[in-house]
């Protein structure tokens, strides 16, 4: 039996990882926000309202100096996306902030989330920040370990409490 040769066993090509394209690539930005969106907070449902606001916030982030884009292409489909920004806060005038990030499930674990962060704190560097944040939900355990990997730490902690409704009742449901 012959020893199989190098060329003859092809690792599989690397999804290409480019800038965001507004006019090629809005639609399926859009079709990642379910999965983003609805995974990531329970009871959500991605409307036709969420929709049209989600669309105008990518059209005018790819017209936006502030923030960058970039998108993962495997055999002329996306198959990831990440979305960074410049922002200012109370107390510190120049900070990255990791928008969005989505990766397609047959390729989660293989480093792509890795490559499109590396790409947007690059970006997010290059403009001088004194440091990128991002928000991750805590039921996305695998996001929260993922974030943690590559450096990330909790520096601050979003709590949440849901009003009662007028008959003292919380309106989240038990069950």
């Amino acid at each position: 039996m012959a020893a199989i040769r190098a060329s003859e066993n092809p690792r599989p090509v690397e999804p290409r990882l480019r800038r965001f394209n507004v006019r090629s690539d809005l639609d399926a930005v859009m079709q990642f926000q379910y999965e983003v969106y609805e995974t990531n907070f329970p009871g959500f449902r991605v409307d036709r309202h969420f929709q049209d606001d989600y669309r105008w916030d990518l059209r005018r982030a790819a017209r936006d100096s502030r923030e960058v884009m970039y998108v993962l292409e495997e055999g002329g489909h996306l198959c990831g996306f990440i979305c960074g920004a410049l922002m200012t806060t109370l107390v510190e005038s120049s900070v990255g902030y990791i928008k969005n990030v989505y990766v397609a499930p047959h390729l989660r674990g293989s480093g792509q989330a890795e490559r499109l962060m590396q790409a947007c704190e690059q970006w997010l560097s290059d403009q001088g920040v004194s440091k990128i944040m991002l928000d991750a939900s805590v039921i996305n355990e695998r996001a929260v370990g993922f974030y943690r990997k590559i450096g990330y730490t909790v520096e601050r902690v979003r709590m949440v409490k849901r009003p009662c409704n007028r008959a003292g009742v919380s309106d989240e449901s038990d069950g």
